[in-house]
């Protein structure tokens, strides 16, 4: 393209980009519910896995974001951060066709072979997705302009999320109906999910490549990682995130609850998973227009907050009819919520970071936040039996409580994170309020 020895982009060039933006969000999200969530899980359990091994599986891949420091020093010397970018996402992909083979191959093998073989290919799946998500992070930083990057992520997760919760649904059914064919049916979905997965990564290849310029320290990766240490409102933002993320203690234990101990269907825990999705995919929009009127601070402060009891519900969540009454409309309004802090978290990290150097500070700062979090799910896996040693009962539940108070010292925490220009949550809070109230006011009067 003609702008790309320039570095600059035309309003033109910017639209399609944003609309190419925006399909890959929708079919990236497919790439991802076909793959990912509540069919893992469920592919793990098939194969055998423990409690233990399902939180290794979600803890041992997280431990290769050290390699996100590597890709950032090749982007700051000037590698091209679209074919990085594309290269290792049709990398991510291919590895599910290995995920697959694993019981045809291995037929005979002991399950915990089998649940050993998932487990390293997850993580050699997700070392080239870590790569990819820097180079990508970076890029996306120079192709949105800052004035409306807020509405441009608030857009992406909506458009994401729809196509993610609708096709999570009919997948559901659809493993529901077929499931009697056992790992052929997981092999058939994960299979349609890389139809998908592939389709993203191509469509990286007609966005403008927006060369960077070489940081002048290109050559001292360590000097530009002092730099970031030396980033005092991008170390208080990595503090909130780091305990934001320390409530994975609980991520992989929602679906193998609900599916194992209390045995519902794989259409009923997406229909779950769909009420929280449907309310942060329409959040989204709404939150952009917040975060660039009143900053990302007071969104993250106040939703986080907010959220910080919710997962104690879970105390009465015994029976399938209890978990239908209650936890959709709790998911209704936490993902909303969710939506806040995701918006928030995205935008607020490129306000953060300077643009030369900014592919190291991301590194840097996925790098203590995952590595902090990674032994959590592990952790998790194991809690129940730590917990029934002191003479409680067994139960995956007590890892739901335990993120409760990580969200809390994460809300703690985000009265730190330093925004010039942002306002106070409570100031915020009142005026949405006062916005919102306003038209059923006029109208009863």
């Amino acid at each position: 393209m003609e702008n790309n020895l320039s570095g600059r982009i035309t309003a033109g060039i910017l639209r399609r980009t944003v609309r190419q933006s925006f399909t890959q969000a929708v079919v990236g999200s497919i790439y991802a519910a076909s793959t990912g969530g509540m069919f893992l899980i469920g592919y793990a359990l098939a194969l055998g896995a423990t409690d233990a091994q399902i939180g290794l599986m979600s803890s041992i891949p997280m431990l290769c974001i050290g390699v996100q420091l590597v890709a950032a020093a090749l982007v700051e010397r000037g590698v091209s951060r679209r074919r990085m970018t594309f290269v290792t996402a049709v990398l991510n992909v291919a590895g599910w066709g290995l995920i697959i083979l694993i019981p045809y191959v291995f037929a005979n093998a002991a399950s915990a072979v089998k649940v050993s073989l998932l487990i390293g290919i997850i993580t050699v799946v997700t070392f080239f997705a870590y790569i990819s998500g820097n180079a990508r992070g970076s890029w996306v930083g120079d192709l949105i302009p800052e004035r409306f990057r807020g509405t441009f992520f608030g857009r992406m997760a909506m458009y994401g999320g729809i196509a993610g919760t609708l096709f999570a649904l009919i997948e559901g059914a659809f493993l529901d109906v077929i499931k009697q064919h056992g790992m052929g049916a997981f092999s058939l979905l994960f299979g349609f999910g890389m139809i998908f997965g592939l389709i993203s990564a191509f469509l990286f290849l007609p966005q403008p490549e927006m060369p960077l310029k070489e940081h002048k320290d290109a050559g001292s990766l360590w000097k530009m990682v002092r730099e970031t240490f030396a980033n005092r409102q991008f170390m208080m933002l990595a503090m909130f995130t780091t305990l934001w993320s320390l409530q994975g203690v609980a991520g992989p234990f929602y679906a193998t609850y609900l599916l194992r101990d209390l045995h519902m269907s794989f259409l009923g825990v997406g229909i779950l998973n769909a009420s929280g999705a449907l309310s942060f995919l329409l959040s989204g929009p709404v939150w952009g227009r917040i975060v660039d009127r009143w900053g990302c601070r007071p969104v993250i402060t106040a939703c986080s907050t907010v959220l910080a009891p919710f997962p104690l519900v879970w105390m009465w969540m015994d029976t399938p009819a209890r978990v239908y009454s209650v936890i959709p409309y709790m998911n209704l309004i936490g993902g909303f919520l969710v939506g806040g802090v995701s918006v928030g978290l995205s935008t607020l990290v490129y306000k953060v970071t300077p643009k030369a150097g900014r592919s190291v500070q991301l590194a840097v700062y996925s790098i203590i936040v995952v590595m902090l979090a990674a032994p959590m799910p592990a952790l998790g896996g194991h809690l129940s039996d730590w917990l029934h040693a002191f003479g409680l009962p067994r139960d995956l539940r007590y890892t739901f409580y335990l993120s409760s108070l990580f969200i809390l010292l994460s809300a703690i925490a985000s009265r730190k994170i330093v925004e010039p220009g942002s306002r106070l949550a409570r100031h915020m809070i009142r005026s949405l309020g006062n916005q919102w109230l306003a038209p059923v006011l006029r109208w009863l009067e």
